[in-house]
């Protein structure tokens, strides 16, 4: 038999008593020897004497032993006996307690427990949200980066085209017969089911693509096929731009309004009442017309607010005259503005990455 196959409560009574023998052992011949040389009685005595101090020897040992197994088992049953009851001991009672040293033993060491099981508890939270925003990254991943084809008559800029936070609004721009529609359709708080659901309107969006239709037939179709979600705290803007170039046709369920920068200045396109999509309620399209040439149409995320803790009128005025003196020539140009005025915005604040949850459309009218 293997002592390395044996319970360690088996296990360790046989190796003290082992020890204990070799230790007398030892003992007795040490004191044989001692006693051979001064002391050392004669005839047949002398072989009896010697026998009688290993037969203690061994006597002793056994007792250790056996005295060593029934403490470790006692103490075995102690802790299984304490396990069952913690599980039926109620932390918050007193009537559980008895006064006896036993019960406030148990009450000590369930509330141990109850407290090493919070002290943890965080970073188990903390692991689940890195998972969940790793699946939503990887959900958003599965849709293609946005390529923008030539509209004649528009110059038009997204961010990001690539898509690098699962929190970035969903983007897409559909060449029509006369112009294009675009949508910028986001949540503020994103997580699996809600990346699941812009892949979901992605997969809508894209049945549009390499239409004949003009671009108010189009939004109504995507209007209508929006009507059979059930999606909840959308943050939605579908807008078009089509034959009649001056006129812009939306429809805006943002609390971040549409931005039109002129060289006269910036002027807000309001929303179309609800700050989120409800699928239930029917919506028109609203008209915002004088979209002159030269003149810039901006969206941007609902997130920015959050982000940034500012209010729509706030963002407004930090971009006047910024955007004012550097008079842009181009779409991009009014990007990279926009962006570089937000990352400026986002360090006043101690913002680390403040440009990676953003979305942001920009549209110039050039004939």
């Amino acid at each position: 038999m293997n002592i390395r196959n044996l319970r360690i409560r088996v296990k360790i009574p046989i190796l003290i008593g082992l020890l204990s023998f070799i230790l007398f052992l030892f003992h007795f011949l040490f004191t044989e020897f001692a006693f051979s040389h001064f002391q050392n009685p004669a005839g047949k005595n002398t072989l009896t004497f010697k026998l009688l101090g290993l037969y203690l020897s061994l006597v002793f040992s056994g007792l250790i032993a056996g005295f060593t197994y029934y403490v470790l088992g006692y103490i075995y049953n102690v802790f299984k006996h304490a396990a069952s009851e913690i599980q039926d001991l109620d932390i918050h009672s007193e009537h559980e307690s008895d006064g006896s040293e036993e019960s406030d033993f148990l009450r000590t060491l369930k509330i141990s427990l109850f407290q090493a099981q919070n002290a943890t508890s965080f970073p188990v939270e903390a692991s689940r949200s890195q998972w969940e925003e790793g699946r939503s990254l990887h959900i958003s991943k599965l849709m293609p980066d946005m390529e923008l084809k030539k509209i004649p008559g528009w110059d038009i800029s997204i961010f990001p085209s690539l898509i690098r936070s699962a929190n970035s609004d969903y983007i897409h721009i559909i060449r029509t017969k006369d112009g294009f529609v675009g949508i910028l359709a986001g949540f503020v708080e994103t997580g699996i089911t809600e990346s699941a659901q812009k892949l979901f309107i992605h997969g809508l969006i894209c049945t549009f693509e390499n239409t004949q239709e003009t671009s108010t037939k189009v939004m109504e179709k995507i209007e209508g096929a929006l009507h059979g979600l059930n999606l909840n705290s959308l943050k939605l803007s579908i807008f078009g731009l089509g034959e009649d170039r001056d006129k812009l046709h939306f429809l805006h369920f943002m609390d971040m309004p549409i931005f039109q920068f002129s060289n006269h200045g910036i002027q807000v396109i309001e929303g179309s009442g609800d700050d989120s999509w409800h699928a239930m309620h029917t919506h028109e399209f609203a008209i915002a017309d004088e979209i002159n040439v030269g003149d810039y149409l901006v969206w941007g995320t609902d997130r920015a607010l959050k982000e940034f803790s500012l209010t729509s009128f706030e963002i407004m005025e930090e971009f006047v005259d910024y955007l004012l003196d550097l008079n842009p020539k181009s779409s991009r140009e009014m990007l990279l503005a926009i962006a570089k005025k937000m990352t400026a915005l986002g360090k006043e604040r101690n913002l680390i990455n403040p440009m990676n949850n953003l979305s942001i459309v920009v549209v110039r009218r050039t004939r």
